[in-house]
């Protein structure tokens, strides 16, 4: 009870400074331009879900990759320290329908509608949203739209994969701060590392009978959507299967501290893609840092049959063995396939065993595992 009234307390002062602040900087004349900023959807049986934000462009998202240590700081602490606009107002349209929504105080905007799924092209349609009526921000607006993404699935599609990002896809160092900070802290995709394999596994994995985006790919992060700009790039970047990305709100409000519980986002995330496409079973990849074992066995046990593999990353070299194993043995007692390694070799042979990737397949993954290892040696 007391920890609720705090975070009410402290939540009420915040929203105050805000609406205080945003009166200052208008009286002064010191209000930014505002910018549109859409996220990547999905078209399930729920609908076209659309997620995008408003905020204030202090630069950090169009400004350039570089190597400077000083400047990545300064650009990673204006990607957090964001002005959100409050109360704009969002037109959209996709296929037969077209409507407004306005945003949250946190600049978010979040709506699911339901066009003619007839009319969705795939794999790939795309809602055009525009920037309305935006108190304070009259004078900057200018024709300010944009394209949002919409991931629909074929119906060829035979399964979906759902993936982690942090030290499963992208070489972040989450694990250990103190050793890869300069990692976390870069500002730009291009700086980013892939680990080796990720991209020919994920495309051996959504190839099917309608083109390499046959079977859907889903990143589910605790990471912030303030960092959405960056995996989005990174996934273009490294030719890896573009797909929705359900990230966290990064923030206090009423009913949280900052970003809340990383299993309990994972989970409400997971079954939400599971509710869109209740036709398809999934596999699941993760990594060893945040205890995804425990977190997919849960989601299997819960949702009998719809999780068709578990592949793990190790990333901790054998540190906390207790804790990177928790769900194993409950996965596998489910009769569920399981790999626990420290790269994707061991997931792409049990997918090829399993008949969801070829035999050349692995063999691609496996070499560029190889390549990699042997550049690291001669390094």
């Amino acid at each position: 009870m007391a920890a609720r009234t705090i975070r009410k307390t402290i939540h009420w002062v915040e929203k105050r400074w805000d609406r205080v602040r945003f009166e200052t900087k208008r009286r002064l004349g010191k209000l930014g331009t505002p910018i549109l900023l859409p996220f990547v959807g999905m078209a399930g049986s729920e609908g076209v879900w659309m997620r995008g934000r408003v905020i204030e462009d202090n630069g950090a998202i169009s400004a350039p990759p570089t190597e400077s240590l000083l400047e990545n700081l300064k650009l990673t602490f204006k990607r957090y320290e964001t002005d959100e606009i409050f109360d704009a107002q969002i037109f959209w349209s996709i296929g037969d329908r077209s409507g407004e929504t306005r945003t949250d105080e946190e600049g978010y905007f979040d709506i699911t509608v339901d066009p003619d799924p007839l009319l969705l092209n795939e794999p790939w349609d795309h809602v055009r949203i525009e920037l309305g009526e935006v108190r304070g921000y009259e004078a900057a607006r200018k024709d300010i739209g944009a394209e949002l993404p919409v991931r629909s699935v074929s119906d060829k599609a035979e399964y979906g994969v759902i993936s982690d990002i942090d030290d499963t896809i992208v070489k972040t160092g989450a694990f250990n701060f103190v050793k890869h900070w300069r990692t976390v802290v870069a500002n730009s995709a291009e700086t980013r590392t892939a680990f080796p394999g990720v991209s020919h596994f994920y495309r051996a994995l959504a190839k099917g009978e309608d083109g390499p985006e046959t079977n859907p790919v889903f990143f589910v992060s605790s990471s912030p959507w303030n960092l959405f700009d960056l995996f989005d790039r990174f996934l273009v970047i490294h030719d890896i299967p573009r797909g929705p990305l359900f990230l966290k709100d990064f923030g206090l409000d009423a009913t949280k501290w900052l970003t809340g519980g990383h299993d309990n986002h994972k989970t409400k995330m997971i079954e939400r893609i599971f509710r869109a496409y209740p036709h398809l079973n999934f596999l699941l990849i993760g990594d060893s840092g945040q205890d995804d074992g425990r977190i997919y066995a849960d989601v299997a046990r819960d949702n009998p049959g719809r999780v068709a593999q578990v592949h793990i990353r190790d990333v901790t070299k054998g540190i906390l063995q207790d804790h990177i194993t928790n769900g194993m043995e409950e996965l596998k007692a489910m009769g569920i396939p399981v790999t626990l390694a420290p790269t994707l070799y061991e997931a792409a042979k049990v997918a090829q065993e399993g008949g969801y990737i070829t035999e050349a397949d692995v063999r691609d993954v496996q070499n560029r595992i190889f390549e990699r290892e042997r550049t690291e040696t001669v390094d």
